[in-house]
């Protein structure tokens, strides 16, 4: 997954009109929002034992991207994710019982650092903080607890954007996340967990 994702921006971005460099300067600041939608894939380790699950996730993003006259851009952004990403178990501890786990919604903030490379194409890396949590229900058939335990790792990514006018662009985009061992009420549990996503982000630029 993630090396065609990697593949099909860099790709579309190389193609993406090159011949129009020499039109009007691309260069100074834009505020950009955007939807964000794509696979999620969750990794969980645990003594050496690993299972991964994919599902959907969707959400927004808002940052300011500044390009310089020689076609660098740097930018900040921010990200508000949730993934439909969920394991559930019955007949755990006892017969008739049922263990739901499912990833819950996740932040991010960092950087951007791109470079133009044609009127309408740009190809980056990222970087940054992540803070996602997981969600927890367990129902012995009289009542049901649930929590929520959050985490916070980092985040790497690449990816490939092309304009479809001034104002609108769309992103090809693949990033990886590490959390480490997942501390809960102040304990490691041993449980490593990291994501892999592909994702589509849909961008208006002001």
């Amino acid at each position: 997954m993630k090396f065609a994702i990697i593949a099909s921006a860099a790709a579309a971005v190389a193609f993406a009109s090159p011949a129009m460099a020499q039109e009007e300067s691309t260069a100074g600041g834009k505020i950009v929002v955007g939807a964000v939608v794509g696979i999620d894939s969750v990794n969980a380790e645990f003594d050496g034992i690993s299972d991964s699950e994919e599902d959907f996730l969707a959400g927004v993003t808002i940052g300011y991207d500044y390009e310089t006259e020689s076609g660098l851009v740097f930018g900040v952004e921010a990200e508000y994710t949730d993934s439909n990403v969920g394991v559930s178990a019955v007949d755990v501890f006892e017969t008739g019982d049922r263990v739901s786990v499912n990833a819950g919604r996740d932040l991010y903030a960092g950087a951007r650092l791109g470079y133009r490379t044609g009127r309408n194409g740009l190809l980056y890396v990222k970087a940054g903080y992540t803070d996602a949590s997981i969600e927890g229900e367990y129902d012995d058939g009289t009542g049901e607890i649930a929590d929520e335990v959050s985490f916070g790792g980092f985040r790497i990514g690449a990816g490939g954007e092309i304009d479809l006018s001034s104002n609108y662009a769309i992103r090809l985009e693949y990033r990886y996340s590490d959390y480490g061992n997942i501390e809960a009420f102040g304990v490691n549990t041993g449980l490593g967990v990291s994501r892999n996503q592909g994702v589509v982000t849909f961008l208006g630029k002001f």
